[in-house]
Formats: C-alpha cells, structure tokens, sequence
C-alpha cells in the first residue's frame, strides 16, 4: 500500500504507479507481497527489494526458475530498477504510468 494513502488515504495516480511496482516485484521475484509464517514477523517483498537496491544487490531478487539466459537476466535487471522507481516512497519521484508503459514497451523490442 503506498505510504500516503496508508497515512492520509490520498488517492492518486501514483497510488495506483506504486501498487504496479508491487506487482513488477512479485513478477519478477516468483514471490509474493507478504509471506506469513506462525510465530514470527511478516516479512515484506518491499523492505527486501529496499535493502537489496540499497546494496547494489537488487538482482537477487530474480526468480531462481527465470531462464538464465543473457537477455532474459538483462530484461528482468531492468524491470526491477524500474519497479523500484515506481514504489519510491515520494509520490513525486515515481513514473507516471505512461512512462512506465514507455519504459516496458521499450524494454520487449
């Protein structure tokens, strides 16, 4: 959920730019938004991809299953830098949805 609806119930476009970085997330990773397990803390997808761009390692978060094949890995590199760019937690520094269109689009030719 972006932060400022979490907080101000704003709803917005880049509400909307953020929940489509979830899913670019989720796609990407084979994971899902939250796991739960008894007994311990809900661990987030987010706060993983957050530590993990903030150490240069965001590319361990491609699914284990995804072909390892040069331009597949490329691709997939590129579209978690750009889901990152889409959950940034100022609503003014992420995309619009057509950059992000522009951005996927560019991205499969």
């Amino acid at each position: 959920m972006a932060p400022e609806y979490a907080m101000r119930k704003a709803i917005t476009e880049k509400v909307d730019v953020f929940s489509f970085g979830i899913v670019l997330l989720e796609i990407i990773s084979g994971q899902t938004n939250a796991k739960y397990e008894a007994n311990q803390e809900t661990e987030f997808l987010l706060d993983t991809a957050i530590v993990l761009h903030s150490k240069g390692r965001l590319s361990e978060l491609v699914d284990k299953q995804m072909p390892n094949e040069h331009v597949v890995m490329k691709q997939a590199k590129i579209i978690l830098e750009l889901a990152m760019r889409c959950v940034d937690q100022s609503p003014t520094l992420r995309p619009t949805m057509s950059e992000v269109l522009s951005e996927l689009e560019r991205i499969s030719n």
